[in-house]
């Protein structure tokens, strides 16, 4: 199979993933909130490792340290995973709020030295600002649909930038 093809099927793949997600959002979201919480616990689970089995490695208590707080959010977060889904729900609306107010505090520094971005910038900004707002104030609203709404923006995306790459390789070809 050539690149391209290979390129165009796995677009093909991401975009059923990617309208999966969008008709079952409260899955696709307890799907993340697992794979979050595997990561933690494999990361958790590594760095114990290399805390105990490396002598000379440097700062090896904090590691330990740090590595029993992942391992612990891992079995916390598989182990709980509702309040493991609200939880990274929370901190995704804060990030969505931070990014916000730094993007209309970034619009109003360039001003009309930015031009047509001026709009744009500041639009982004409420946009996003009030998203992280709306996650904040009603997170248990918010949990079931939002990290598999974005899961799903971010696999049609792909899927569709997949697709397009392909294309223009079997032109090259």
């Amino acid at each position: 199979m050539k690149g391209s093809s290979a390129s165009i099927l796995a677009g093909v793949f991401a975009l059923i993933g990617g309208f999966a997600a969008l008709i079952f959002p409260f899955v696709a979201s307890l799907a993340v909130t697992g794979l979050v919480g595997g990561a933690f616990l494999i990361a958790g689970a590594l760095g114990l490792f290399a805390a105990f089995s490396d002598r000379d490695l440097p700062s090896r208590g904090w590691l330990a340290v740090f590595s029993v707080l992942q391992l612990a959010l891992g079995v916390w977060i598989l182990a709980n995973p509702l309040a493991g889904l609200v939880s990274l729900t929370v901190m995704a609306g804060a990030m969505f709020l931070a990014t916000g107010i730094l993007r209309v505090i970034w619009s109003f520094r360039l001003g009309t030295r930015a031009g047509q971005s001026f709009w744009l910038l500041l639009l982004s900004g409420v946009v996003s600002g009030g998203l992280g707002l709306y996650t904040l104030l009603f997170p248990l609203q918010a949990s079931p649909i939002l990290l598999g709404t974005l899961v799903a923006i971010e696999l049609l995306s792909v899927g569709a930038a997949l697709i397009a790459l392909g294309l223009a390789l079997k032109k090259l070809q």
